[in-house]
């Protein structure tokens, strides 16, 4: 009577155990999914904000780092005009066969 109460015990403390596992694995799946949820939102407003001062910032380093490039523009713009008036303009004659 001793072994089939003590089996009982065992039962009932094996069930309570594995019912409080499964909640257990339940709410860690659930707390899981909802903090990649949150990471994958984080993620998105991240990039939001970065692409939205990339918008404002860009155009004003270029404007900051004009000095610097405006003697290399001037270097490639005399180039340019060098090597297009060096030689005069001729078409390429096409013949079309009929």
């Amino acid at each position: 009577m001793a072994v089939l109460l003590m089996l009982c015990l065992l039962a009932v403390f094996g069930g309570v155990w594995l019912l409080f596992a499964a909640l257990w694995l339940m709410f860690r799946i659930t707390f899981w999914f909802v903090g990649g949820l949150f990471g994958f939102m984080a993620i998105g407003i991240s990039l939001l904000v970065l692409g939205l001062v990339a918008l404002v910032m860009l155009p004003l380093l270029g404007l900051m780092m004009l000095p610097f490039a405006f003697p290399l523009l001037l270097v490639v713009g005399l180039v340019w005009l060098l090597t297009r008036n060096s030689h005069g303009y001729r078409p390429i004659p096409v013949t079309i066969r009929r």
